[in-house]
């Protein structure tokens, strides 16, 4: 699992996901094994960064059309929390 744009990382972790959900046929417990670490990693996979996946090249412009489509029906909030990233994810989390 790696990529060289961050654009691109989400995809590659699903594509990788739906690869060990097929391998699972084969190996159920080492695919099963792999997925459970893979829950580890997904933390970054949040609502901010998903207008990134419409930069990366893994992505067919009919799934790029659909992602811009629904950010756009999304709501707009009256105000946006500041901070880094990863520390409004957090403090997000622990709040219950």
């Amino acid at each position: 699992m790696s990529s060289t744009l961050a654009a691109d990382a989400p995809a590659n972790d699903l594509q990788f996901m739906k690869d060990m959900m097929k391998f699972k046929r084969t190996d159920p417990e080492i695919a099963q094994a792999v997925l459970q670490k893979l829950e580890n990693h997904k933390w970054y996979l949040t609502q901010e960064v998903v207008p990134f996946a419409l930069f990366g090249s893994r992505l067919s412009d009919k799934e790029k059309q659909d992602i811009a489509a629904k950010l756009h029906a999304t709501e707009k909030p009256d105000s946006f929390r500041r901070g880094k990233l990863c520390s409004l994810r957090y403090s997000q989390d622990d709040s219950g």
